[in-house]
């Protein structure tokens, strides 16, 4: 009985966790199922280094002359997509290393394949995004600038 009763108190703290909490995978997962997301004000709490820089820059920038830093998707590596093909065909690949994760996403969208490279790091009980990166077409959140 006891060990029914604390078998049961740790099924609960598990699933109590916050929305962010959990594997690298399901971190990045979240900007899938939410396309156009990463740029998103309410959502700078899933991001954390570089990429949080850049995000705020890119808001500041537009709340002072209305300069737009992101004219793309991050996460589509593109300005449009088909986001049932692209549910429909993401891959999630995940390597953990101490408290940084490498995440590749693999999809289709309008039937090119694409792949774009998550950064997180480990913050708490969270994963949070420190880096995107494309690398088909040579571009990374922490090397862009915006003023």
């Amino acid at each position: 009985m006891l060990k029914s009763l604390l078998m049961l108190s740790v099924l609960a703290a598990a699933t109590a966790s916050p929305a962010i909490a959990g594997e690298p995978a399901e971190a990045v997962r979240f900007f899938y199922e939410n396309l156009g997301g990463e740029a998103g004000p309410e959502n700078r709490d899933r991001f954390t280094g570089p990429a949080l820089d850049f995000l705020n820059a890119a808001d500041a920038a537009w709340v002072r002359d209305e300069t737009n830093c992101i004219d793309f998707g991050l996460a589509i590596d593109a300005q449009d997509f088909d986001d049932a093909e692209i549910a429909r065909t993401l891959k999630l690949d995940e390597t953990i290393k101490g408290d940084t994760a490498t995440v590749t996403a693999y999809f289709d969208n309008f039937g090119l394949a694409t792949s774009v490279e998550w950064t997180l790091q480990k913050d708490a009980d969270s994963w949070l995004v420190s880096d995107i990166a494309s690398p088909d077409n040579a571009w990374r959140v922490s090397a862009m600038t915006c003023k």
